[in-house]
């Protein structure tokens, strides 16, 4: 019997048996594994923008490694019992499917779930664009959660609800974390611009499968918001607002 043919028959007898579960909402179960993704990376320098202030060109792809290194430290520290996950810890290309597979990839510990969040900085052709915004995955895009990738440890929760049953819990998630993660930038960035929470049809959202959101922290093309992305002490800010929203998700 084939891998994919065993999980099958295995998932069917486990959504037959799903009632002794107790589970409506696996993705209400707590959250176990953080995957905190550092947007871009290596040959994709992401955003970027020569200031004099900041001695020549910054990219992107640096200031998003540094903050999702920053997020990482203080949740080691504050939630040890957490498993955290760094799509990237160095400045290495990682495609999107990359990223995506490690988040539906990772094996979850019985009745949990887990989270994803891209770590992004924006830009736009008007200088006049700034501050922060959280991304979240169309209402209306329905994605695959069970297939012949789930690990076998993730089938038992998944299982028990049908693809659309699946889908609508993931959306209704999706916008509860997004809207905790603009309500503690609120409350962390005062000084930011809040553009608020949008649905954006993304790969990285569509694909990683589990909730997510992809946070732009702030406009590296705004002379304001570049002056405080390429300070260490605002990107430490910056994470610690990204570290507590963490932790409102939980």
């Amino acid at each position: 019997m084939s891998k994919w043919r065993a999980l099958i028959v295995l998932g069917i007898a486990l959504y037959t048996l799903s009632p002794l579960f107790g589970v409506e909402d696996p993705y209400s179960l707590p959250v176990s594994t953080v995957i905190l993704d550092a947007g871009h990376g290596g040959h994709d320098p992401g955003a970027s923008t020569a200031w004099a202030f900041a001695g020549g060109t910054v990219y992107e792809r640096d200031l998003t490694l540094d903050i999702t290194k920053r997020v990482y430290s203080l949740l080691a520290v504050s939630k040890p019992e957490l498993h955290l996950i760094l799509t990237r810890n160095d400045d290495t290309f990682l495609s999107l499917e990359q990223r995506s597979r490690i988040a539906y990839s990772t094996e979850l510990p019985p009745k949990t779930s887990a989270l994803f969040v891209s770590i992004h900085i924006n830009s736009a052709p008007s200088k006049e664009a700034s501050g922060f915004e959280i991304l979240t995955k169309k209402q209306d895009k329905r994605v695959v959660l069970l297939n012949k990738d789930t690990p076998l440890m993730n089938i038992g929760t998944l299982s028990s609800q049908s693809f659309l049953e699946l889908n609508r819990d993931l959306n209704h998630r999706n916008l509860v974390v997004a809207k905790t993660f603009e309500e503690v930038f609120s409350e962390k960035l005062p000084t930011s611009r809040n553009r608020g929470v949008k649905e954006m049809d993304l790969y990285v959202l569509n694909a990683s499968r589990i909730p997510a959101v992809l946070v732009e922290v702030g406009f590296i093309t705004n002379e304001e918001d570049a002056r405080k992305l390429v300070s260490p002490q605002w990107r430490q800010v910056v994470a610690q607002a990204i570290s507590e929203a963490v932790i409102r998700c939980l």
